[in-house]
């Protein structure tokens, strides 16, 4: 869903501001679903990656690729008002 929209931009959207966009919808129709952000060493370079999962099944990391990172363990809380 907010792959497809940010395919549709004139700007490029990363992976935290199309999670953010994601998460914010879902909550805002009712829908519990967690803010994951997780990290990962590779060789020299600190990364880290977001992405939303709605009991506990990844919906928007583009496949697999959230299961290279390690998530921190504390989720997002809902940050905001209805």
């Amino acid at each position: 869903m907010e792959e497809a929209a940010a395919r549709n931009l004139f700007f490029s959207t990363n992976c935290l501001e199309q999670s953010l966009v994601l998460w914010w919808l879902l909550r805002r129709r009712g829908i519990a679903a967690d803010l994951r952000i997780g990290a990962r060493k590779d060789e020299q370079r600190f990364e880290a990656h977001a992405w939303v999962e709605f009991r506990g099944i990844a919906l928007d990391s583009g496949g697999e690729d959230h299961l290279h990172f390690v998530p921190f363990e504390e989720r997002a809380t809902w940050m905001g008002t209805n």
